[in-house]
């Protein structure tokens, strides 16, 4: 066992000593690797990002994981889109024809939809695709979307009303509505609101005006970077959203917290580093994903729990300005709320000395999400349920709720799968196992007692090792988080994963 966690030591070294580095790492998205392929291909050349694109393309026609069916019409259309450009191989126009008949047998699925089940931006995105898909030559039904486009024009209302500035989520997606580059919207990293997608557009709206030429280059000198991140190799290939180091630093700290291993000696050099950081990049108004976007809620509630775990003074007035009446909030007009934000700034407060009943709106919030199984099924950044129910339970833990922790409990102990794993879609994978394992262990150290948890562990444990496999490759693994898309956010997850299984090592 000391062997294990000797490999586990060195890979978390590893992962610390480059978290943050070149922005973070995240895994290709379809959509804006589409989208920037249509609108501004790269110079290095397009085909090497075409078929990448028809390699990602599902045996039902349709792109996106299956597991998540709403958010696949966003990458299916602005793949159709982007290869409807390049269709002289019959191999590409057999891939069109085959999405646009998943898209026919995908639209009834919107007239039920609900505001949860949304990926970001698809009240903005879908409606501005399917007007770039045109009817001339396509017959396709327009009816089942009407609630998502009453959604969008509500959307597009709320955004007029914000002030257009860089570096802030609602300029996110600029390339469904923007027509005039004006450059005070591109920021520090040479983006516009951190998007791909958004820069390309902005950069060809630019291109052939000298006053702007200074902008373009800056432009695309952030979408040859943002490709980097996302280590495939292949020029072209961007991820949903670039730069994110202080999200992915956060985040990694704010794991290694919860797992109980943030202060393990042997880790001490990195963790010191990364949290260096962080608090150099805190200021009174919170911490963004990077030093040019919008700060948030998330990241922001993350480094004040790490901060707090090594006595570091932080005034809780600062997580104040994220509260929107009985939960938090990321950003400023947003549509739906988000459980695990709320929590984790719950957990922040409780570490801060916040009482019970100064908490109790907050907890309202999350005891109303719960559902009958115990189970927190819906959050608008993560796909899982075993995700959103960790952190849920999280910001109940130490308060009156105990039966609501409980529920939960029970919840993540019967969907086990047989093999000791966990997963949403029956097959086991670290990532998920590792969410439930957190939460289990997590329970335990808290003094939240079970006669299921230690088998339940044990077994985890077995079926983690079994499948452990260090410095697997981004490409093999499963996608959780939401955006424009479900996309991985690599070395977050792998910190989930190996917090996971070096708390299992020490508990034994």
């Amino acid at each position: 066992m000391r062997r294990i966690q000797d490999v586990l030591l060195a890979e978390f070294r590893s992962l610390l000593s480059v978290t943050g580095s070149r922005g973070g790492l995240m895994s290709p998205s379809v959509y804006d690797s589409a989208q920037v392929l249509r609108i501004l291909a790269p110079e290095e050349g397009h085909w090497p990002v075409v078929d990448w694109l028809l390699s990602q393309q599902h045996p039902d026609g349709g792109w996106g994981d299956p597991v998540m069916p709403l958010h696949r019409d966003i990458p299916t259309l602005s793949a159709i889109l982007a290869l409807r450009q390049y269709a002289r191989r019959k191999e590409t126009r057999d891939a069109i024809a085959a999405g646009l008949h998943f898209l026919r047998r995908q639209a009834s699925r919107w007239s039920s939809m609900q505001v949860d089940d949304l990926p970001v931006a698809a009240e903005i995105l879908i409606p501005s695709l399917l007007d770039q898909l045109g009817t001339a030559d396509v017959e396709f039904p327009r009816k089942p979307y009407a609630k998502l486009m009453e959604l969008g024009e509500r959307k597009r209302k709320i955004i007029a009303k914000l002030p257009m500035m860089p570096g802030v989520p609602w300029i996110h997606v600029w390339e469904t509505w923007g027509a005039e580059p004006t450059p005070h919207l591109m920021d520090g990293a040479g983006s516009i609101g951190h998007s791909p997608s958004a820069t390309a557009a902005w950069v060809k709206a630019a291109a052939g005006r000298p006053e702007l030429e200074e902008y373009v280059q800056k432009g695309r000198a952030y979408l040859k970077e943002t490709s980097l991140a996302t280590e495939t190799g292949i020029m072209g290939l961007v991820p949903v959203g670039s730069p994110h180091n202080y999200f992915e630093q956060s985040f990694v700290l704010y794991v290694m917290l919860v797992a109980g291993i943030l202060k393990e000696p042997q880790l001490e050099q990195g963790v010191s580093a990364v949290l260096k950081d962080l608090t150099r990049a805190l200021g009174p108004q919170g911490i963004g994903m990077s030093d040019y976007y919008l700060h948030d809620g998330d990241d922001t509630s993350a480094v004040v729990a790490v901060m707090n775990a090594f006595g570091m003074p932080v005034d809780p007035a600062i997580l104040q300005r994220f509260q929107k009446d009985d939960h938090f909030i990321a950003y400023p007009g947003e549509m739906h709320s988000s459980p695990t934000l709320t929590a984790r700034c719950v957990h922040a407060l409780m570490l801060l000395g916040k009482t019970s009943e100064e908490l109790a709106p907050f907890q309202r919030y999350l005891l109303e999400r719960q559902e009958p199984d115990g189970r927190w099924s819906f959050d608008k950044w993560n796909r899982s349920w075993l995700y959103t129910t960790f952190h849920s339970v999280i910001g109940l833990v130490g308060s009156p709720h105990e039966q609501a922790v409980r529920n939960a409990l029970d919840a993540v102990l019967v969907a086990q799968e047989r093999d000791g794993g966990w997963s949403t879609d029956g097959h086991s994978n670290m990532t998920e196992t590792s969410y439930a394992v957190l939460m289990l262990g997590y329970l335990e150290r808290n003094g939240v007692s079970h006669p299921s948890i230690s088998p339940a562990l044990e077994r985890a444990s077995r079926w983690m090792l079994h499948n452990y496999s260090p410095f697997a490759r981004l490409d093999s693994k499963v996608k959780c988080w939401i955006s424009k898309e479900l996309y991985r956010m690599e070395r977050v997850e792998t910190a989930f994963e190996l917090s996971a299984m070096l708390m299992l090592q020490q508990r034994q």
